[in-house]
C-alpha cells in the first residue's frame, strides 16, 4: 500500500537535503524503504533506488558515528555535565543503531515508536543475538537514572561505557551492515565536495596515525571554509554596517582613509588605526559566528602551537579533538546556510 500525500511529502524533502531524524525513524519503521521510492520516484530504475538505499544506510551510521564523538569529547571532560552528557550522547548511539538494524531486517514496532527494550527483545526474536547486551542494557538503565534521577556518573564508569558503546558499534558495523567503522566519516555529510574532499583527507591523516598532518590539515581546513567558502569576514562586516548607523565607522575602516593624510607626519599611525579599527571589528562580529565552538577554536588554536610539545598519546587525542571541531563547525554552518551565497 503507498504511503500517503503527506508521508510522501516528508520523504521527497529527505531527497533534496534533510528532514528531521526522529520523523525519519518514525517513516522508516512503519514503510519500506524500498516501497517508497518506487512510489515517489517511479521514473527511477532498480539500481537508481537501490544506490538511494544505500546512501540512507551511510547517512544513519554517520549520524550514530557523530553522536558517539559527541559524547566522546564529553568523555573527556572532567565536570559533571560533561560525563552526564556522554552517557546520554552513548545510549543515545547505541538505539540509533538498533532502529538501523530493525529497518534492516524489516522488523515493525507495534505502535509508531520502539521502546529501547522491545527494540532489543524484536531483534534478537529474529535470531540474532546483540553483542555486549548486557553492557548496553546496563547503560540504558544508568542513562534513565542520570536523565530521572539525577544520578552522577563517575569519570571511570563514563570511560567504560564509553569503550562498550565504541566495541558494540564497530561489531554491529562489521556484522550487520558490512561497513567497518573506520569506513564511516563525518565528511559524508558535507555537502560541498570540495570541502568534503579536505576534511576527508584529514581523516585519511587521521586513519594512518599522521596525527600532526591530521591536525595541520584541519587548520587548513577551517581558514578555507572561513575565508573562500562562507565569506565570514564579509558577511560580519556587513552585519556591522547594519548594526551601526554610524557613517564614521565605515569611513575610518575603509582603504582609502589614510591617503588624505599621506603629506602629514602622523599619516603612518592614521593608517595603522585604520587597520586596527577594521581587524577589531572582523573578530568581534566574526566571533557570532563561531556560537558555542568559541572556547573549541581557542583550545585548537593553542593546541596546533604547542603541537610539537606533545606526547604520542596527547598528539592522538588532540588530532581527534581537533577533526570532530572542525567538522562539526562546517556541519553547523553548513546547517545555518552559511555557506549559501546571499545578495546584499
Amino acid at each position: 500500500m503507498p504511503p500517503n500525500r503527506s508521508t510522501a511529502e516528508v520523504i521527497y524533502k529527505q531527497e533534496s537535503g534533510g528532514c528531521e531524524n526522529e520523523i525519519l525513524d518514525n517513516l522508516c519503521s512503519t514503510v519500506p524503504f524500498f516501497d517508497l521510492h518506487s512510489y515517489l520516484f517511479p521514473h527511477r530504475n532498480t539500481s537508481d533506488i537501490m544506490i538511494k538505499n544505500q546512501n540512507f544506510k551511510i547517512r544513519r551510521l554517520v549520524l550514530a558515528k557523530k553522536m558517539f564523538l559527541h559524547g566522546y569529547d564529553h568523555a573527556s571532560g572532567k565536570d559533571e555535565i560533561s560525563r552526564m552528557l556522554a552517557i546520554h550522547h552513548f545510549d543515545n548511539c547505541v538505539e540509533m543503531l538498533l532502529k538501523g538494524i530493525a529497518i534492516k531486517r524489516g522488523i515493525e514496532p507495534r505502535k509508531m515508536n520502539f521502546y529501547f527494550e522491545e527494540l532489543i527483545q524484536k531483534i534478537e526474536g529474529d535470531k540474532y543475538s546483540l553483542p555486549l547486551k548486557n553492557q548496553i542494557m546496563s547503560q540504558h538503565t544508568w542513562r534513565n537514572q542520570i536523565q530521572h534521577e539525577g544520578d552522577i556518573p563517575s569519570f571511570d564508569g563514563v570511560q567504560k561505557y564509553r569503550n562498550y558503546t565504541e566495541d558494540f558499534f564497530k561489531e554491529v558495523c562489521n556484522k550487520i551492515f558490512g561497513t567497518p567503522f573506520e569506513k564511516i566519516n563525518l565528511s559524508q555529510l558535507i555537502y560541498d565536495k570540495k570541502l568534503s574532499a579536505k576534511v576527508r583527507s584529514a581523516e585519511r591523516a587521521f586513519e594512518k596515525n599522521d596525527f600532526k598532518r591530521c591536525m595541520k590539515l584541519s587548520e587548513g581546513i577551517i581558514t578555507h571554509a572561513t575565508l573562500d567558502i562562507a565569506d565570514i569576514y564579509g558577511k560580519a562586516g556587513r552585519l556591522t554596517s547594519y548594526w551601526t548607523s554610524s557613517k564614521e565607522f565605515s569611513k575610518v575602516i575603509s582603504d582609502n582613509y589614510a591617503d588624505r593624510y599621506k603629506k602629514e607626519k602622523f599619516y603612518k599611525p592614521v593608517m595603522e588605526l585604520s587597520q586596527a579599527m577594521l581587524q577589531l571589528g572582523m573578530s568581534s562580529t566574526g566571533m557570532q559566528f563561531l556560537d558555542e565552538y568559541r572556547m573549541d577554536f581557542l583550545k585548537f588554536m593553542i593546541t596546533l602551537k604547542k603541537i610539537d610539545e606533545l606526547s604520542d598519546d596527547e598528539l592522538k587525542e588532540e588530532a581527534q579533538y581537533s577533526l570532530n571541531f572542525v567538522t562539526n563547525l562546517i556541519l553547523k554552518w553548513q546547517e545555518e546556510k552559511i555557506f549559501e551565497e546571499i545578495l546584499f
